[in-house]
């Protein structure tokens, strides 16, 4: 931790900053005195010599206070106590252990805005699309996931909601009963834009499955899914878990 001089700093020496910063940036600050020598080149006694632009908006944020603090003692328009304890303050503030904010998880489907058909109005309702996964990775019929009323009867589809509108870099579907039936992916943005995300081939793709499809960042948030099941090309009931949006960048 830097200590701060009793009297305004020294031509030639060296402000180290402390805690944090400590290995990344030293501040050279030239006194007053140096008003006193004989005249040279004209220079910033507080000028900070890095890369601002390598340091985050925080640590910019602490150099400048420091380089006004710097200023400010040099030209005498604070005391020496009152820069000690502007030091403290920005040392004390870059010893702070930054805190790291995770990457935003997947978001789940929090509504159903509408469907082709469902079994019941229980199990294997529509509304058990929406959450996390409940029966991914396992596989078989379970009532934790959507399935139609019919099995084979006509084609299928399902569109859900989600809480927080989101720029979206893939969708990820979570397949667990007679999968492969996935035809078409649209997705809808804050403006009501319908921007179509996947066109497959349907066809049979073993016990359960989780589709990734990769959107690129959309230049709008999105605010719904739409989901259509060719379920006449993939026999039997074709039973979705979940629909996840991934955020841009995971």
């Amino acid at each position: 931790m830097l200590v701060p001089p009793s009297s305004p700093p020294t031509f030639g020496r060296s402000l180290v900053i402390g805690g944090l910063a400590a290995s990344l940036v030293s501040i050279t600050i030239a006194s007053a005195a140096l008003a006193t020598q004989t005249p040279r080149a004209a220079s910033d006694p507080c000028a900070v010599g890095l890369d601002l632009a390598a340091l985050s908006q925080h640590d910019r944020g602490l150099v400048a206070r420091r380089t006004l603090a710097c200023s400010d003692v040099t030209h005498d328009r604070i005391t020496q106590a009152e820069y000690r304890a502007q030091i403290a303050a920005i040392d004390a503030a870059w010893a702070t252990t930054p805190v790291l904010v995770a990457p935003p998880p997947i978001q789940w489907a929090s509504s159903v805005r509408g469907f082709s058909t469902q079994y019941t109005t229980a199990s294997w309702a529509a509304d058990r699309v929406l959450g996390s996964p409940d029966v991914f990775p396992a596989s078989g019929d379970n009532a934790n996931a959507w399935a139609s009323l019919g099995a084979d009867d006509h084609d299928e589809w399902i569109e859900v909601g989600y809480a927080q509108p989101m720029h979206v870099g893939a969708i990820e579907i979570f397949e667990t009963f007679n999968p492969g039936a996935v035809s078409a992916i649209e997705m809808i943005t804050a403006s009501g834009q319908r921007i179509t995300a996947y066109q497959g081939s349907p066809h049979a793709s073993g016990a359960s499955n989780k589709l990734h499809v990769e959107t690129g960042c959309t230049a709008e948030p999105i605010v719904a899914v739409n989901v259509r099941l060719a379920s006449t090309k993939v026999a039997g009931w074709n039973e979705l878990d979940a629909i996840g949006l991934v955020p841009c960048g995971q």
